[in-house]
């Protein structure tokens, strides 16, 4: 009963919204395929793609190999406080948005930033982190590896721990070395983990936007709105509900198919 109003009903009425223009004050009015057609000539709608893309493409993977030494540190057994180096990088986690838009505001400041501060330090020029249509991307993907490498680390470090150790001790007797034990061991075995991260990711990324909102709002103009900030704005700026929906059932599905490809190559290398 739950699950039905509060997870099935919200899906189905959503997919009916997306057939209907609709501000949420006014009647509603059935246009078929209509927010469909424009949403196929909303050039907005292609930049918040590409920006998105761009975004992930950026800080997933460092994000990723960050992830997984940390989890490779700390998963060795002659670490001392393992403990405390595992909450200081789950922090960023589970730090209040507002903290961080401060705390990457006076960063990457173009007037008194540290970061600006440093590089003239060492007689480099000041980037423009947070004003510039380049910068603003690598800005916002700084952010989210910091953010979230705390995240994936965790969980490669579970599936580290997963592992027997008996696996490493027949290695060893057979004279392999650490990165043989790593190449044939380590990384084979962690490969269910490193699915898990990436389909996380890949979703996380799609639908962000209290990353963006926070240090950006999607600007300079619209260099840095990614699909999760622009669907924000078409529902709770334009009131567009019905378009809304669309956008975000056009984009569901195909993060559903990159899924589902990503599955699927996973048990072609089992088969």
């Amino acid at each position: 009963m739950i699950f039905a109003v509060f997870g099935l009903y919200p899906l189905v009425f959503s997919f009916y919204l997306s057939f209907i223009k609709w501000d949420g004050l006014t009647e509603k009015t059935w246009i078929g395929l209509g927010n469909f057609v424009v949403l196929f000539q909303d050039e907005i709608f292609y930049t918040s793609l590409w920006n998105t893309l761009v975004i992930g493409l950026l800080y997933i993977p460092p994000m990723f190999i960050g992830a997984f030494l940390f989890a490779m540190a700390l998963n060795t057994a002659w670490l001392r406080f393992r403990g405390l180096f595992r909450a200081a990088f789950f922090l960023p986690v589970v730090t209040p948005m507002v903290v961080v838009a401060i705390l990457f505001t006076l960063i990457f400041g173009q007037e008194g930033g540290l970061m600006n501060y440093l590089l003239e330090g060492i007689g480099l020029r000041a980037a423009p982190w947070l004003v510039s249509e380049q910068w603003s991307k690598i800005t916002v993907a700084i952010l989210l590896v910091w953010r979230w490498t705390g995240y994936n680390m965790v969980l490669m470090l579970a599936g580290l721990q997963g592992i027997s150790k008996e696996y490493y001790e027949a290695a060893r007797i057979e004279g392999a070395g650490p990165f043989q034990r790593m190449w044939y061991i380590t990384l084979p075995l962690m490969r269910p983990v490193f699915l898990f991260c990436a389909i996380m990711s890949l979703i996380g990324t799609v639908y962000m936007f209290d990353e963006v909102f926070v240090l950006t709002m999607g600007g300079p103009g619209t260099s840095s709105t990614n699909f999760g900030l622009y669907l924000f704005d078409v529902s709770f700026t334009d009131f567009k509900f019905g378009y809304a929906s669309s956008m975000a059932y056009t984009v569901a599905f195909f993060v559903f198919v990159t899924s589902l490809l990503i599955l699927r190559l996973r048990r072609s290398e089992l088969d």
